[in-house]
């Protein structure tokens, strides 16, 4: 098999691996609407929205995201964007709420997935030095994260959104409007 070849194999399993995530979030959903529940609550920390799976597989594959080796999410939920990195990366999330961060390892577990650790932990007070690029849909402006990572941390911000763009951070690319509207920013 020549590098091409391998290339085309490793797009066409990731392809099938991510159908796999895919899937296991749609049944999940259906189960909350079922309930009348959506996939959208206030929590401790913030708003918890799901961020849309197409968009952040394209935005992985638009930005490399296998180039990078440790990616950290910030805010993860239910582990959607987590088990999506994982296709691509080492991945940690953080999450504070404890009944979303239970369904990420359910899920997580369930999927059989070994490069992804969940943490009950606000990121704002973890050492985020390790990660090369972290991932953010923000729900408000992330002022505290970003004067604390202008200081401490070297790497690349994904963010999902053009709701709220940093401040201390230059843009390094944007992603096309057919894969979502995410901006990678390192810092200025």
């Amino acid at each position: 098999m020549n590098q091409r070849d391998n290339m085309v194999s490793r797009s066409d399993e990731r392809d099938g691996a991510f159908r796999k995530v895919e899937a296991v979030y749609q049944n999940f959903y259906q189960l909350l609407n079922s309930d009348g529940a959506l996939p959208y609550r206030s929590t401790e920390s913030g708003m918890w929205a799901t961020s849309d799976a197409n968009e952040v597989y394209r935005a992985f594959c638009h930005f490399q995201l296998n180039r990078y080796t440790h990616l950290a999410d910030l805010g993860s939920g239910d582990g959607r964007v987590a088990l999506i990195g994982s296709l691509f990366s080492k991945v940690t999330g953080y999450e504070t709420d404890e009944v979303l961060y239970k369904k990420s390892l359910e899920i997580r577990d369930q999927l059989g997935v070994h490069n992804v650790i969940f943490l009950q932990q606000n990121y704002l007070l973890a050492d985020l030095s390790p990660y090369d690029i972290l991932y953010l849909y923000p729900d408000k402006p992330f002022y505290g994260l970003e004067d604390r990572l202008h200081y401490s941390w070297q790497g690349h911000l994904l963010v999902n959104g053009p709701h709220f763009p940093p401040r201390h951070f230059s843009k390094v690319a944007e992603s096309p409007a057919a894969v979502g509207k995410f901006v990678l920013y390192e810092l200025a």
